[in-house]
């Protein structure tokens, strides 16, 4: 995620959502410590990004519904004072989020 530095607020956009695409492949819906810790960092790198606003709800969204495991162990770790936690009470309709993935997947 460290390539979108100096790139249209677009293209970061697309990288953002084929990081995310590629981190849902990857990462298998377990409830191990390897997987939540891949998820947590990629999860903390969205917050770091400055040039644009991540589609972060959108992701949870996404997220929460294709790897449930993961989604919900990952939330069990995540102490309510971390910058973390909020990303945790963020939904959508699922259809919508996909929708507006899909714009950037291209």
């Amino acid at each position: 995620m460290n390539r979108t530095t100096a790139v249209e607020p677009q293209e970061t956009k697309r990288i953002i959502v084929r990081d995310f695409f590629a981190l849902i492949e990857t990462v298998p819906n377990k409830d191990d410590q390897a997987s939540i810790q891949t998820f947590l960092r990629y999860l903390q790198s969205l917050l770091r990004i400055k040039q644009v606003v991540p589609p972060v709800v959108e992701i949870m969204t996404v997220i929460k519904q294709n790897k449930p495991l993961l989604y919900h162990a990952a939330r069990r770790v995540t102490l309510p004072s971390s910058n973390l936690h909020m990303l945790f009470q963020l939904e959508m309709d699922i259809m919508l989020a996909h929708e507006r993935l899909r714009q950037y997947d291209k």
